[in-house]
């Protein structure tokens, strides 16, 4: 059960932190540095790979489930916290 509940968080928590933290930043790049829209979705495209397999690596090299649950809902938490900021500022 242990095996299925990391597999399961690995992928789905992984998926959705992923695309939580390459949105923020995709916005963040946008917003902060000036960057043009399409060249930062192209970035976050491509950080998103690296992030997603670190995250994967990491929720199985962890030896605390809780510990990879915390952190993944905090920093996905976080991400959608600056989305939501970011979202607000005039364009």
């Amino acid at each position: 059960m242990k095996i299925f509940a990391r597999t399961a968080l690995a992928i789905v928590g992984g998926y959705v932190g992923t695309s939580a933290i390459i949105a923020a930043l995709a916005m963040i790049a946008v917003a902060m540095v000036g960057m043009e829209r399409s060249e930062a979705a192209t970035l976050g495209a491509m950080l998103g790979f690296v992030i997603y397999l670190g995250v994967m690596i990491w929720s199985f090299a962890e030896p605390a489930l809780i510990r990879v649950t915390l952190w993944l809902g905090a920093v996905t938490a976080l991400s959608l916290t600056l989305i939501l900021l970011f979202s607000r500022l005039p364009s």
